[in-house]
């Protein structure tokens, strides 16, 4: 049977191995950053292709359908 060393896998970090507040105020503020630019190019994209198909003529399709139920 294993050993047991007394080190359990859920015990806290160590102090060293800790980011501090700052670091990770850093780290959220980046990762929203990435995000909002993201969907800013998104949101541009499917904008600038809606004006394209519009330009060249394709009817404006409407994004679900039901079916039709045959009595």
């Amino acid at each position: 049977m294993t050993e047991l060393t007394g080190d359990p896998g859920f015990a806290p970090t160590k102090p060293e191995r800790l980011l501090s507040k700052h670091h990770a105020f850093a780290l959220d503020l980046i990762a929203t950053l990435a995000l909002t630019v993201s969907l800013v190019i998104a949101a541009t994209a499917v904008a600038m292709a809606k004006r394209s198909s519009a330009h060249y003529g394709y009817p404006e399709q409407p994004a679900a359908q039901m079916p039709v139920a045959h009595q």
